[in-house]
Protein backbone atom coordinates (compact mmCIF):
# COMPACT_ATOMS: atom_id res chain seq x y z
CA UNK A 1 0.00 0.00 0.00
CA UNK A 2 2.82 2.44 0.88
CA UNK A 3 4.47 1.69 -2.47
CA UNK A 4 1.24 2.42 -4.33
CA UNK A 5 0.78 5.67 -2.39
CA UNK A 6 4.35 6.71 -3.24
CA UNK A 7 3.88 5.94 -6.92
CA UNK A 8 0.61 7.86 -6.93
CA UNK A 9 2.24 10.89 -5.29
CA UNK A 10 5.06 10.87 -7.81
CA UNK A 11 2.71 10.60 -10.76
CA UNK A 12 0.59 13.49 -9.49
CA UNK A 13 3.66 15.67 -9.02
CA UNK A 14 4.52 18.32 -11.65
CA UNK A 15 8.07 16.94 -11.55
CA UNK A 16 7.06 13.67 -13.21
CA UNK A 17 9.79 12.11 -15.32
CA UNK A 18 8.94 12.42 -19.00
CA UNK A 19 11.43 10.50 -21.17
CA UNK A 20 12.13 12.59 -24.27
CA UNK A 21 12.09 9.46 -26.44
CA UNK A 22 8.40 8.96 -25.64
CA UNK A 23 7.21 12.55 -26.00
CA UNK A 24 4.80 12.97 -28.87
CA UNK A 25 1.90 11.06 -30.36
CA UNK A 26 1.78 7.34 -31.12
CA UNK A 27 -0.78 5.18 -32.91
CA UNK A 28 -1.50 1.47 -32.91
CA UNK A 29 -4.29 -1.08 -32.78
CA UNK A 30 -5.88 -2.93 -29.85
CA UNK A 31 -8.36 -5.69 -30.65
CA UNK A 32 -8.62 -4.40 -34.21
CA UNK A 33 -9.44 -0.82 -33.14
CA UNK A 34 -7.21 2.21 -33.63
CA UNK A 35 -5.64 3.67 -30.47
CA UNK A 36 -3.83 7.03 -30.21
CA UNK A 37 -1.56 7.77 -27.25
CA UNK A 38 -0.08 11.19 -26.43
CA UNK A 39 2.89 11.70 -24.07
CA UNK A 40 3.56 15.32 -23.08
CA UNK A 41 6.80 16.78 -21.77
CA UNK A 42 5.25 17.65 -18.37
CA UNK A 43 4.34 14.06 -17.45
CA UNK A 44 0.72 14.32 -18.58
CA UNK A 45 -0.81 12.61 -21.58
CA UNK A 46 -3.81 10.94 -23.10
CA UNK A 47 -4.80 7.41 -24.08
CA UNK A 48 -7.69 7.66 -26.49
CA UNK A 49 -10.01 10.16 -24.79
CA UNK A 50 -8.71 9.47 -21.28
CA UNK A 51 -6.28 11.84 -19.54
CA UNK A 52 -3.28 10.25 -17.79
CA UNK A 53 -0.18 10.98 -15.75
CA UNK A 54 2.93 8.98 -16.52
CA UNK A 55 6.56 8.36 -15.61
CA UNK A 56 9.18 6.62 -17.72
CA UNK A 57 12.52 5.53 -16.32
CA UNK A 58 14.81 3.00 -17.97
CA UNK A 59 12.40 0.50 -19.55
CA UNK A 60 9.59 0.97 -17.01
CA UNK A 61 6.48 3.02 -17.78
CA UNK A 62 4.04 3.89 -14.98
CA UNK A 63 0.63 5.18 -16.08
CA UNK A 64 -2.04 6.62 -13.80
CA UNK A 65 -5.60 7.14 -15.01
CA UNK A 66 -9.01 7.23 -13.38
CA UNK A 67 -8.87 3.43 -13.36
CA UNK A 68 -5.71 3.31 -11.22
CA UNK A 69 -1.96 2.82 -11.73
CA UNK A 70 -0.53 0.32 -14.20
CA UNK A 71 3.07 -0.67 -14.80
CA UNK A 72 4.37 -1.44 -18.31
CA UNK A 73 7.68 -2.23 -19.96
CA UNK A 74 8.63 -0.34 -23.12
CA UNK A 75 11.35 -0.31 -25.74
CA UNK A 76 12.04 1.50 -29.00
CA UNK A 77 12.88 -0.43 -32.17
CA UNK A 78 13.49 1.99 -34.99
CA UNK A 79 10.34 4.08 -35.31
CA UNK A 80 8.25 1.61 -33.32
CA UNK A 81 7.36 1.79 -29.63
CA UNK A 82 6.69 -1.65 -28.14
CA UNK A 83 4.76 -1.77 -24.85
CA UNK A 84 4.11 -4.85 -22.70
CA UNK A 85 2.59 -5.65 -19.30
CA UNK A 86 -0.11 -3.79 -17.39
CA UNK A 87 -3.54 -4.60 -18.79
CA UNK A 88 -2.15 -5.70 -22.16
CA UNK A 89 -2.34 -9.22 -23.49
CA UNK A 90 0.87 -9.58 -25.42
CA UNK A 91 2.72 -6.67 -27.01
CA UNK A 92 1.29 -3.37 -28.22
CA UNK A 93 3.21 -2.01 -31.22
CA UNK A 94 2.86 1.73 -31.79
CA UNK A 95 4.03 3.88 -34.68
CA UNK A 96 5.06 7.50 -34.08
CA UNK A 97 2.59 9.98 -35.52
CA UNK A 98 4.10 13.23 -36.81
CA UNK A 99 3.43 15.65 -33.97
CA UNK A 100 4.25 18.58 -36.27
CA UNK A 101 1.75 17.86 -39.03
CA UNK A 102 0.47 21.42 -39.30
CA UNK A 103 3.95 22.88 -38.96
CA UNK A 104 5.26 20.56 -41.65
CA UNK A 105 2.66 22.02 -44.02
CA UNK A 106 4.04 25.47 -43.25
CA UNK A 107 7.58 24.18 -43.71
CA UNK A 108 6.72 23.02 -47.21
CA UNK A 109 5.69 26.60 -48.02
CA UNK A 110 8.57 28.57 -46.48
CA UNK A 111 11.24 25.86 -46.35
CA UNK A 112 12.49 26.63 -42.85
CA UNK A 113 9.82 26.74 -40.14
CA UNK A 114 10.05 24.04 -37.47
CA UNK A 115 9.21 23.33 -33.81
CA UNK A 116 12.31 21.90 -32.10
CA UNK A 117 11.37 19.26 -29.57
CA UNK A 118 13.81 20.63 -26.98
CA UNK A 119 11.73 23.81 -26.61
CA UNK A 120 8.51 21.96 -25.79
CA UNK A 121 7.31 22.64 -22.24
CA UNK A 122 6.08 25.39 -19.93
CA UNK A 123 8.25 28.50 -19.38
CA UNK A 124 7.67 31.27 -16.82
CA UNK A 125 8.94 34.69 -15.80
CA UNK A 126 7.97 36.28 -12.47
CA UNK A 127 8.91 39.68 -11.04
CA UNK A 128 8.06 41.48 -7.79
CA UNK A 129 8.58 45.04 -6.55
CA UNK A 130 8.02 46.42 -3.05
CA UNK A 131 7.75 50.17 -2.42
CA UNK A 132 9.35 51.70 0.67
CA UNK A 133 6.17 53.62 1.47
CA UNK A 134 4.08 50.47 1.29
CA UNK A 135 2.52 48.32 -1.39
CA UNK A 136 4.14 47.02 -4.53
CA UNK A 137 3.56 45.12 -7.73
CA UNK A 138 3.96 41.62 -9.10
CA UNK A 139 3.81 40.06 -12.54
CA UNK A 140 3.81 36.47 -13.71
CA UNK A 141 4.02 35.46 -17.37
CA UNK A 142 3.98 31.87 -18.60
CA UNK A 143 3.77 30.26 -22.01
CA UNK A 144 3.47 26.60 -22.96
CA UNK A 145 4.95 25.33 -26.22
CA UNK A 146 3.28 22.09 -27.28
CA UNK A 147 4.80 19.42 -29.48
CA UNK A 148 1.91 19.75 -31.95
CA UNK A 149 2.93 23.33 -32.78
CA UNK A 150 0.36 25.05 -30.54
CA UNK A 151 1.10 27.51 -27.75
CA UNK A 152 -0.77 29.06 -24.80
CA UNK A 153 0.23 32.30 -23.07
CA UNK A 154 -1.01 33.69 -19.76
CA UNK A 155 -0.01 36.84 -17.86
CA UNK A 156 -1.20 37.99 -14.45
CA UNK A 157 -0.22 41.30 -12.83
CA UNK A 158 -1.28 43.15 -9.72
CA UNK A 159 -0.42 46.45 -8.01
CA UNK A 160 -1.37 47.81 -4.60
CA UNK A 161 -0.52 50.88 -2.56
CA UNK A 162 -1.43 51.98 0.93
CA UNK A 163 -0.65 54.84 3.28
CA UNK A 164 -2.40 57.41 5.41
CA UNK A 165 -5.19 54.99 6.17
CA UNK A 166 -5.95 54.53 2.45
CA UNK A 167 -5.48 51.46 0.27
CA UNK A 168 -5.93 50.80 -3.42
CA UNK A 169 -5.10 48.04 -5.81
CA UNK A 170 -5.54 46.76 -9.37
CA UNK A 171 -5.13 43.40 -11.07
CA UNK A 172 -5.05 42.32 -14.69
CA UNK A 173 -4.98 39.07 -16.59
CA UNK A 174 -4.38 38.41 -20.29
CA UNK A 175 -4.31 35.23 -22.36
CA UNK A 176 -3.42 34.22 -25.89
CA UNK A 177 -3.07 31.06 -27.96
CA UNK A 178 -1.99 30.14 -31.45
CA UNK A 179 0.76 28.39 -33.39
CA UNK A 180 4.53 28.60 -32.94
CA UNK A 181 7.57 27.72 -35.00
CA UNK A 182 11.30 28.42 -35.15
CA UNK A 183 13.08 30.00 -38.10
CA UNK A 184 16.84 30.06 -37.59
CA UNK A 185 17.51 32.05 -34.41
CA UNK A 186 13.99 33.40 -34.20
CA UNK A 187 10.79 32.04 -32.70
CA UNK A 188 7.57 32.96 -34.48
CA UNK A 189 4.13 33.03 -32.88
CA UNK A 190 0.95 33.40 -34.93
CA UNK A 191 -2.00 34.15 -32.65
CA UNK A 192 -5.44 32.71 -33.25
CA UNK A 193 -6.58 36.32 -33.68
CA UNK A 194 -4.30 36.65 -36.72
CA UNK A 195 -1.47 38.69 -35.18
CA UNK A 196 2.09 37.59 -35.86
CA UNK A 197 4.95 38.01 -33.38
CA UNK A 198 8.66 37.43 -33.96
CA UNK A 199 11.31 37.21 -31.23
CA UNK A 200 15.07 36.72 -31.15
CA UNK A 201 15.64 33.30 -29.57
CA UNK A 202 18.48 32.42 -27.20
CA UNK A 203 18.92 29.44 -24.87
CA UNK A 204 20.61 30.02 -21.49
CA UNK A 205 20.93 28.33 -18.12
CA UNK A 206 19.96 30.15 -14.92
CA UNK A 207 23.13 31.57 -13.31
CA UNK A 208 22.24 30.21 -9.84
CA UNK A 209 20.47 26.86 -10.21
CA UNK A 210 21.34 26.15 -13.88
CA UNK A 211 17.70 25.57 -14.84
CA UNK A 212 17.26 25.93 -18.62
CA UNK A 213 15.79 29.19 -19.87
CA UNK A 214 14.29 30.41 -23.14
CA UNK A 215 15.19 34.06 -23.78
CA UNK A 216 12.97 36.05 -26.15
CA UNK A 217 14.37 39.45 -27.15
CA UNK A 218 16.56 39.26 -24.02
CA UNK A 219 13.70 38.44 -21.60
CA UNK A 220 14.38 35.02 -20.07
CA UNK A 221 11.72 32.48 -19.07
CA UNK A 222 12.70 29.57 -16.78
CA UNK A 223 11.44 26.01 -17.24
CA UNK A 224 8.39 25.45 -15.02
CA UNK A 225 8.99 21.70 -14.92
CA UNK A 226 12.22 19.90 -14.08
CA UNK A 227 14.48 19.79 -17.16
CA UNK A 228 18.18 19.18 -17.64
CA UNK A 229 20.37 22.25 -18.42
CA UNK A 230 21.00 23.05 -22.08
Amino acid sequence: MRILMLISALLMSPLSYANTQLIGQWQGQVNGESLVIQFNVDGTGQIGQQAIYYQAQDNQLLVQSTEGILSYQWQLKGKQLIVQGGDLQGSLVLQRVSYNQNVEKATAKNGSAQTPQQLVGKWCLASNFSANAGGGSSRSSCFTLQANGRYQYNQESSMDAYGGGMWGGTSQQSQDSGRWSVNGQQIIAVSDNGQRYQYQLELKNHPKNHDPMICLDGECYVSYFQKAPW
